[in-house]
């Protein structure tokens, strides 16, 4: 049984002690030629041949305004990769074709690093700033503060319309869903409130027109009880489809009960990335980058549905499920209620699946996105 369940009430959550918190913020920044001409005047064009030399200055220009402003953790980005950050007890990365993730602790570490290569010209710069120190959320006004200083004064040097600044503002909690089971028996309540209202009541007022999106990734293992639910039929061309499916249907079956009207089951050996719609005329969707599965939401009035997106010609070692709150999950200011049923929808599903929990991990990521201009 989850920590959460046994002291949960309407307005908290109780999430084991070792939860991990983590904050990043991103901003694009479009590579355009009155940039490069501006960081590199003698360079009248943007000619792959210069810009190894342009890349160095930005990047070095970059730094030097976040020491000016004592930040400790950030990176430049010029290769159109997406960065992923994950808590970590070790300092390193791990780069794809597409993907930078940033393994790291924040109480521990402090990141610098720089990606570009000087044949590529990148469609954006990515400016990625790490959250540093103990007590994350509880700091998360202060770096957003922080960040916000080094931005404006970065634009200020690089002659950028610092109201095109788009900032985008993460934060997750990463825990496992069966800790007491494994022996940790401390917790701490959290109301998950909405990122605007907690920024508020810590004296840090944001722009009137935010984009916000908060949901859930649970990452199910695919364990060796879970392979023995089905005979798998190797005369087929997709094999492992009847798995997928069945775990889907018992999904569907728990989240009915606990009132969770739609998830998305990712068992393709994909990487979810979920986004909020830019429109109303946009739609839901769920589609596929190379290796990345994207979904789109809208997360005022979600279509009540439950996707399924796999590839029954592979046996994947993990299927991810991602549960996105909308508006009538927000109660009391805060998404507390939203994860608990997250959380009792799972414990069920794990139930069906056989899975050991005193053994097998289900981690819970809770994300909280914003995204505002400066």
């Amino acid at each position: 049984m989850p920590l959460s369940r046994s002291r949960s009430s309407v307005h908290k959550i109780y999430l084991p002690a070792s939860t991990r918190e983590n904050q990043y913020l991103l901003v694009d920044i479009p590579l355009t030629d009155k940039l490069i001409n501006h960081v590199q005047p003698s360079d009248k064009n943007s000619s792959t041949d210069n810009l190894s030399a342009f890349y160095y200055n930005l990047s070095e220009l970059f730094f030097k305004t976040c020491d000016q402003f004592e930040l400790k953790s950030a990176a430049f980005i010029a290769n159109d990769k997406l960065p992923k950050v994950h808590f970590n007890s070790e300092d390193y990365q791990v780069e794809s074709a597409q993907r930078i993730v940033f393994f790291y602790d924040p109480a521990l570490h402090s990141v610098r690093r720089s990606y570009f290569q000087g044949e590529h010209k990148a469609k954006k710069i990515k400016l990625l700033f790490l959250a540093s120190g103990e007590d994350v959320r509880l700091n998360s006004p202060r770096f957003n503060t922080q960040v916000g200083q080094v931005l404006k004064a970065f634009a200020e040097k690089t002659a950028l319309n610092v109201h095109e600044i788009r900032v985008r503002d993460h934060q997750h909690l990463t825990y496992d869903l069966f800790a007491k089971e494994k022996g940790c028996q401390r917790s701490q309540g959290h109301k998950l409130r909405a990122l605007p209202a907690r920024y508020a009541s810590q004296q840090l007022e944001l722009p009137p027109a935010i984009t916000e999106i908060s949901y859930a990734v649970a990452t199910l293992p695919v364990t060796k009880a879970l392979k023995n639910l089905v005979n798998f039929d190797f005369s087929s061309n997709t094999p492992f489809t009847p798995l997928y499916e069945l775990i889907n249907d018992k999904l569907k079956i728990a989240a009915a009960h606990f009132n969770i009207k739609s998830s998305a089951v990712i068992a393709n050996g994909l990487v979810p990335i979920v986004r909020q719609l830019v429109s109303d005329e946009d739609q839901e969707a769920i589609t596929r980058v190379g290796e990345i599965q994207k979904l789109t939401y809208n997360s005022e009035n979600p279509q009540q549905d439950f996707m399924l997106s796999c590839d029954g010609n592979m046996l994947v070692n993990e299927i991810y499920i991602v549960m996105a709150a909308s508006k009538e999950n927000f109660a009391n200011q805060g998404y507390a209620k939203f994860l608990q049923k997250v959380e009792n929808t799972l414990t069920a599903l794990a139930s069906e699946l056989q899975l050991d929990t005193e053994k097998d991990e289900i981690v819970i990521r809770m994300h909280q996105h914003i995204s505002f201009n400066l």
